[in-house]
């Protein structure tokens, strides 16, 4: 360290380097070692929480699309708390009794299929050598396709082990969901409160526009879900496979899961195929793939697009990411965040950036 002499008393002065640079000191090794620190453990405290995190964006997500029945309920002059209870009861009647009127015939089907699973396995191995005996394809495909039926029949039978922790999700989805629908107004009320008097009302309507893109995904998500099941479970019927009316549950379930939803809802339904014929499969495959176009072209964008408003590549992008980050569930809510965060982008923050451009004029939609 060096001294300046200033008149009659020395001032210290901070010692460089030949280079110019002043040196590191302790005091900025700590505060570097401080910070990262923190990062490490919000990054570690996130990862431990990331399963709570999305059960709670599933929740906001469930409570937004079941909103506009609670307000319905409101206006009868019921109270908020009153209004959701009857909401969650008329909701799950309305499960229960789809449960009572499928249970039985449903339970009928599974047991059918798995006592006719050997003979179903031998067909299809049969079905596959008639394919190879016919195309004189040299590869023993029916003893591999009667291996991965095994394995498929074990991953079946253990599907049950799983539906326990299904079940505490969804009554942990319906708690939270509770809750976020009898707070979350005041939540928005505070949110509001923090920005400027002439900023409240746009900062209200955003909110509220945000909620209600989130809810609209689940309630276009719900109707796809039907739609999707009732067709693949006529087709199944039609085309004479066993246990239609599961294969359209499965169809109509795996269609709410983004991009590999219907690959899988599907495959159950073509492999049954092989049980008519060796090239059955192919028509079953068809009539499937008619059904999942005729969706995905006309009923899908239809139903997405009065809610959600996206762009396609925005919808791919958030499918990815969601997926990349969070697997299956990631996905799940990745459309609806993105909803919230287009409305947010298109609402303030474009309007801002022109504002400081001096460009006042109408947003350009994305």
């Amino acid at each position: 360290m060096s001294v300046e002499v200033v008149g009659d008393s020395p001032t210290p002065t901070p010692a460089t380097t030949t280079t110019g640079m002043r040196p590191v000191t302790v005091r900025t090794l700590v505060v570097a070692g401080i910070l990262i620190l923190t990062a490490l453990a919000v990054t570690l405290m996130l990862r431990m929480v990331a399963d709570t995190i999305l059960l709670l964006l599933v929740a906001i997500v469930f409570a937004e699309g079941i909103r506009p029945l609670v307000v319905r309920v409101e206006r009868l002059r019921v109270p908020k708390v009153a209004a959701i209870l009857v909401v969650y009861v008329f909701l799950l009647a309305v499960l229960a009794g789809i449960v009572v009127v499928l249970v039985a015939p449903v339970v009928g089907e599974v047991q059918a299929l798995i006592a006719s699973f050997p003979r179903y396995q031998h067909d299809i191995s049969n079905a596959f050598k008639q394919a190879e005996s016919s195309l004189h394809l040299s590869a023993d495909l029916g003893t591999q396709v009667a291996g991965s039926l095994n394995t498929a029949k074990d991953i079946l039978l253990t599907v049950g082990g799983y539906m326990l922790s299904a079940v505490v999700d969804f009554v942990i989805v319906l708690l939270l969901g509770f809750l976020w629908l009898t707070s979350s107004d005041r939540l928005k009320a505070f949110v509001v409160d923090l920005f400027h008097p002439r900023q409240q009302h746009l900062a209200a309507d955003v909110i509220s526009e945000m909620g209600s893109r989130m809810g609209g995904y689940l309630q276009a998500t719900a109707f796809n879900m039907v739609v999707v099941g009732v067709a693949t479970g006529l087709a199944a019927w039609g085309l004479g496979l066993p246990g239609p009316l599961l294969l359209g549950i499965l169809a109509g379930t795996a269609s709410a899961v983004p991009l590999i939803g219907p690959f899988v809802g599907a495959v159950p339904t073509v492999l049954l195929g092989f049980t008519i014929g060796p090239f059955y499969p192919l028509i079953v495959a068809l009539v499937i793939v008619v059904i999942q176009l005729i969706d995905a072209n006309f009923v899908l964008p239809q139903v997405m697009n009065r809610v959600v408003s996206l762009p396609a590549l925005a919808v791919v992008l958030a499918l990815l990411m969601g997926g990349a980050v969070a697997g299956i569930i990631g996905a799940l809510v990745a459309i609806p965040l993105a909803a919230a965060a287009h409305v947010l982008i298109v609402s303030v923050v474009v309007p801002a950036i022109h504002h400081t451009q001096g460009r006042n004029g109408q947003v350009t939609s994305a």
